[in-house]
């Protein structure tokens, strides 16, 4: 009889799991105005803007950005300083994150780790970031920035915590 009761406890709560998955899923929907409120928030980010970083596509769990490489975002040796291109990397993931998230959400990165694969010079480029792992609290993502020619540049692994608690 105990064996019975488990078992349908353990139901019970599979199909509240599931019903709660359910409402997360309808509540993270892309409708135009959660776009509108992350294209808001994209445009109020004023360190990634001054730099010249767009916002080209938001899905849920992903974002693309681009970023027209100029004089001011190169080193001495002439090619894009890392810390520009880091910064493009993190904020792609950090709107990949508001993709899947409910619009009030704040996060914040705790881990952050860069691979330069080869020389940025010049062009368009590209930095496409997805969601690996969306928890209550932590959020891990990989970012691959492309150079103008479409070639793997530099790929970032992040790590985000949620400041507010995700049911």
């Amino acid at each position: 009889m105990r064996l019975l009761e488990c078992a349908r406890m353990r139901k019970l709560e599979g199909q509240e799991r599931k019903q709660i998955e359910r409402e997360k899923n309808k509540r993270m929907d892309l409708t135009p105005e959660r776009l509108r409120l992350i294209r808001e928030k994209f445009e109020t980010n004023h360190f990634p803007r001054s730099l010249g970083i767009e916002l080209d596509l938001i899905e849920q769990g992903r974002a693309r950005l681009s970023l027209e490489v100029k004089q001011h975002h190169l080193q001495l040796a002439g090619i894009m300083h890392g810390g520009a291109i880091a910064t493009l990397i993190d904020t792609a993931v950090a709107f990949a994150i508001a993709g899947a998230s409910d619009p009030k959400a704040r996060f914040t990165t705790i881990e952050m780790k860069v691979n330069y694969l080869s020389a940025i010079r010049e062009g368009r480029i590209i930095a496409d970031a997805k969601l690996i792992h969306d928890g209550r609290r932590i959020v891990v993502a990989d970012c691959d920035v492309l150079d103008a020619n479409g070639r793997l540049a530099a790929k970032g692994l992040l790590t985000y915590m949620r400041l507010d608690e995700r049911l």
